[in-house]
């Protein structure tokens, strides 16, 4: 049940990143969801995912660099 949960969640969340959504405005919806509290509740679904890791990365070198 937990891969089920967590492959959702990746999935989820890389196809925000994917279509340039504000994922941090959309994790409460999925934590609610999941029947989750709170997105804290959340985060543990979205450890080792090494693809989820550099899009968020490549996201957040184009913040530091100004970019929009």
């Amino acid at each position: 049940m937990h891969d089920l949960r967590h492959t959702f969640c990746v999935t989820t969340i890389l196809g925000w990143y994917r279509s340039n959504m504000d994922v941090h405005a959309q994790l409460p919806l999925l934590s609610t969801y999941l029947g989750h509290v709170d997105p804290v509740s959340t985060y543990w679904y979205l450890q080792a995912a090494p693809e989820l890791m550099a899009l968020a990365a490549q996201r957040l070198g184009h913040y530091l660099d100004g970019a929009p």
